[in-house]
């Protein structure tokens, strides 16, 4: 399995498991999950972009 598939199921699996033993309703455990999720990956953007601004740019590419 790529890596991208073992990510996808992990994380499906934390979040099924979330939403089944938080002790919320549907509804809020899934407004839940998006928060924290979308948080999650504001940071790894975060992230990305500071890794890239690091790089200079390839031979051919507009900076």
């Amino acid at each position: 399995m790529q890596p991208r598939g073992q990510l996808w199921f992990a994380l499906e699996g934390i979040c099924k498991d979330f939403r089944s033993y938080a002790g919320l309703g549907e509804k809020e455990s899934l407004e839940v999950l998006i928060v924290v999720l979308t948080n999650m990956l504001a940071e790894q953007k975060t992230g990305l972009e500071k890794l890239s601004a690091q790089q200079p740019p390839e031979p051919g590419e507009t900076p």
